[in-house]
């Protein structure tokens, strides 16, 4: 039996309903037995138990969530992730592949490498870049492999931080998307020559049920260090 089903049948409307059930489908087979009009009033008995208990089912899924079962209601909606180890403080997305060729893959790299020495020297951050152990097109993986280890690590990353150098058809706003969903604090560049679909320029603005969310523009991966370097940690914030 999983955590699901125990906490289910631990619930008062849930035992409640299926002892309802229960006790519909024992006299049905009770009816089985009786003369005619025994027979119609344990039929309806039973319809009418039945219905009872669909009625406790119905209360029980239109119930709202709880926060630490205090009876409050949870002011903003947590992430799936928000029990599992976190093992990264950032995790930086920035397109690989779908550079038109292996070489501005490695100079890119190398930018988003100073990056990544930002946020570990100025912010202390145990950071993960997918490519940062990928030094040319060679080196990735087969895509459902490198996705699982990503998506992984994401999960158990802290915050997200994307790095758009060019219009490219890339995987890093799924990343993006993905962070929204896990609810991860998230900060967004970009050059000047690129626009951000318009959910993520605007998801700031969404309220509770999306993270912080900030976007900035760039002409030169200096800038961003530079970002990191003055304001440190609070860039998240």
């Amino acid at each position: 039996m999983d955590d699901r089903t125990s906490q289910g049948i631990q619930n008062p409307l849930t035992f409640l309903g299926a002892a309802l059930s229960t006790t519909a489908s024992v006299i049905i087979a009770l009816a089985a037995g009786k003369s005619d009009d025994n027979r119609a009033f344990l039929i309806f008995t039973a319809v009418f138990v039945a219905i009872l208990a669909l009625a406790f089912l119905v209360m029980l899924l239109m119930r709202p969530r709880r926060q630490g079962g205090t009876g409050t209601l949870s002011s903003r909606s947590e992430p799936a992730s928000a029990e599992l180890p976190m093992t990264y403080d950032v995790f930086i997305s920035s397109p690989m592949a779908s550079f038109p060729s292996s070489e501005q893959y490695e100079e890119h790299r190398a930018a988003i490498r100073q990056v990544m020495e930002a946020l570990e020297r100025h912010c202390q951050f145990k950071v993960y870049y997918a490519g940062f152990h990928l030094p040319t097109w060679n080196s990735f993986q087969r895509p459902d492999v490198g996705a699982q280890r990503d998506a992984a690590a994401l999960r158990q990353s802290k915050r997200f931080l994307m790095v758009v150098p060019l219009p490219l058809v890339s995987s890093v706003y799924v990343d993006a998307g993905y962070a929204l969903a896990l609810h991860k604090p998230s900060v967004y560049y970009h050059h000047v020559d690129v626009e951000l679909p318009f959910m993520l320029r605007h998801a700031s603005q969404y309220g509770n049920d999306f993270p912080r969310c900030k976007e900035y523009r760039y002409a030169q991966i200096e800038e961003i260090v530079q970002d990191i370097e003055r304001n440190k940690s609070s860039l998240f914030d």
